[in-house]
C-alpha cells in the first residue's frame, strides 16, 4: 500500500469533434443522418436474414453479426455524441465513460474478427466450392462468430478494468491511499485445517471440471441430445464451470501459501468475471424451468414453442445482460477509493466484501447492487417458482401413474438443482446488514 496526494474524478470532459459554434448545428444534422442511416440499416439487415428463408446461409449470417456489431459500437458512441452538439459541457459520468470503453470494445473487436471470418468464408466458397457446405456447416459458422464475441468480451474487461482501476489526476487533490493488493481471509485460519480442506477442495474442484467438461462434450457430439433441455444443460455446466474456474484455483493455491494476498488487478478481474457465470446461471436455470413448463403443459407445441431459435436468445440474453451487470458492480467498486486496511473477510473477491473496505460513500454502489441483486433473484424465482406451479396442477390433472411419474423424474433433477442454487445464494446474500459488517 502507498499514500499519494490524488482526487478521484467524478466526470469527464469531452472535447468533442469541433468548438466552433457556428458549425454545431450543421454537424448535428449530418451525424444525426448519418446514424439513423446506420441504424435502419443495420437493422433492416438483421431482421431480413433472420426471416428471409433464402438468406439462412453463411454469407448472410455474417452478414446478420457485422451488421448487429456495427448497430453496437454506433449505438455506443453516436447518441452521446449528438446529445453534445446540443449541450454547453460535454461532460461525460465516471462509469458511464468506463462502460461506454467496454462495450465500444466488445462491438470493435467482434467485428474486426468477424470480417477475418467473411473472408475465410469467400475463400471456401470460391476455392472449395464442393466442400463449401460441409466445411462452412452451422457449427462451424457459431464458432467463428461465438470466438469473437467471447475474446471481445475478455479483452474489454481487461482493458477497462486495467484502466479504471489507476488513478486519474486533477488539480486539487487530498491523501489517498493506493491499495496495491488484497489479503483474503480464506476458509480458516487453522494450520491443521489446511491439508484435507486442501484435499477436499481438490476432489470436488476435479470432480465440478470433469463433470461439466463431460456434460459440454457429450452434449455436442451425441446427436441423441440435440433437445432444448440439453442445450440449457450445456450452457448451465459453461457457467458452473467459469465461476468454479474463477473461484477455485486461487482458493486451492491459498491453502499452500504463508500469505493469501490477490494482487489489485486479478481481484477485479475475479469479480468481474465471477458476476458473469453467476447472473448467467441463474437466467439459465430460469430458462431451463420455462422449457419444463412449455414440455408437460404444452407437449404439443414444444417444438415450435422451443425452436433452436428462441433457445438461442433465451441463452444468449443471460449472457449480455450478465456481462453489463458485471461491468457496472465492478467498474463503480473499482473506480472508489479504498481504505488503508485491505483485508477481505472472503476466500475470493466479491462486491460485499469489498464494499466494506471502501473508504468512499458507498451509498450509490450499494443501492446499484441492491437493485440488480433484488431484480435478479426476485424475477428469476418468480419464474422459477410459477412454472413449476403450473407443471404441478398439469401433473395433478394427469389420469396416468406413469405419466405423473415420467414428469416428476424429468423436473426433478432441475427442481433440486434450482433450489440448491438459490438456497446457497440467499444463505449467502440475504441476510441482515450487520451480518455483512467486517470491520
Amino acid at each position: 500500500m502507498e499514500k499519494y496526494n490524488l482526487t478521484a474524478l467524478n466526470e469527464f470532459i469531452l472535447m468533442g469533434i469541433t468548438d466552433r459554434p457556428e458549425l454545431q448545428a450543421p454537424l448535428f444534422g449530418l451525424f444525426l443522418i448519418i446514424y439513423i442511416v446506420s441504424v435502419v440499416g443495420n437493422l433492416g439487415m438483421i431482421i431480413l436474414t433472420k426471416v428471409d428463408s433464402r438468406l439462412q446461409t453463411p454469407m448472410y449470417f455474417f452478414l446478420k453479426h457485422l451488421g448487429f456489431t456495427d448497430l453496437g459500437y454506433s449505438t455506443t458512441v453516436g447518441p452521446k455524441m449528438l446529445v453534445n452538439f446540443v449541450v454547453d459541457q460535454n461532460a461525460i459520468s465516471y462509469c458511464f465513460c468506463a462502460i461506454q470503453l467496454a462495450f465500444f470494445l466488445v462491438f470493435i473487436i467482434s467485428e474486426l474478427f468477424i470480417l477475418s471470418a467473411m473472408s475465410y468464408d469467400r475463400y471456401v466458397a470460391i476455392c472449395n466450392p464442393l466442400l463449401y457446405p460441409i466445411i462452412m456447416s452451422q457449427r462451424v459458422c457459431q464458432v467463428l462468430v461465438g470466438i469473437p464475441y467471447l475474446y471481445s468480451t475478455f479483452v474489454s474487461l481487461l482493458v477497462t478494468i486495467k484502466i479504471f482501476s489507476l488513478s486519474f489526476f486533477c488539480m486539487e487533490t487530498q491523501n489517498l491511499t493506493i491499495v496495491n493488493e488484497f489479503i483474503l481471509m480464506g476458509i480458516t485460519d487453522r494450520p491443521e485445517l489446511q491439508a484435507p480442506l486442501f484435499g477436499l477442495f481438490l476432489i470436488i474442484y476435479i470432480v465440478s471440471v470433469v463433470g461439466n467438461l463431460g456434460m459440454i462434450i457429450l452434449t455436442k457430439v451425441d446427436s441423441r441430445l440435440q433437445t432444448p433441455m440439453y442445450f440449457f444443460l450445456r450452457h448451465l455446466a459453461l457457467t458452473d464451470l467459469g465461476y468454479s474456474t474463477t473461484v477455485g484455483p486461487k482458493m486451492l493455491v491459498n491453502f499452500v501459501v504463508d500469505q493469501n494476498t490477490i494482487s489489485y488487478y486479478f481481484c477485479a478481474i475475479q469479480l468481474a468475471f465471477f458476476l458473469v457465470f453467476i447472473v448467467s446461471e441463474i437466467f439459465i436455470l430460469t430458462a431451463m424451468s420455462y422449457d419444463r413448463y412449455v414440455a408437460i403443459c404444452n407437449p404439443l407445441l414444444y417444438p415450435i414453442i422451443m425452436s433452436q431459435r428462441v433457445c438461442r436468445v433465451l441463452v444468449g440474453i443471460p449472457y449480455l445482460y450478465s456481462t453489463f451487470v458485471s461491468l457496472i458492480v465492478t467498474v463503480k467498486i473499482f473506480s472508489l477509493s479504498f481504505c488503508g486496511y485491505n483485508v477481505v473477510s472472503h476466500f475470493y473477491c466479491d462486491s460485499l466484501p469489498l464494499l466494506s473496505l471502501l473508504c468512499s460513500n458507498t451509498h450509490e454502489t450499494e443501492m446499484i447492487i441492491l437493485i440488480l441483486a433484488g431484480f435478479d433473484l426476485i424475477s428469476s424465482l418468480v419464474i422459477v417458482l410459477l412454472s413449476y406451479l403450473m407443471i404441478l396442477v398439469a401433473i395433478i390433472r394427469m389420469n396416468s401413474a406413469e405419466g405423473r411419474h415420467k414428469a416428476f423424474s424429468t423436473c426433478g433433477s432441475h427442481l433440486i438443482v434450482a433450489t440448491v442454487f438459490y438456497g446457497t445464494l440467499i444463505f449467502m446474500y440475504v441476510q441482515p446488514e450487520s451480518s455483512h459488517s467486517f470491520d
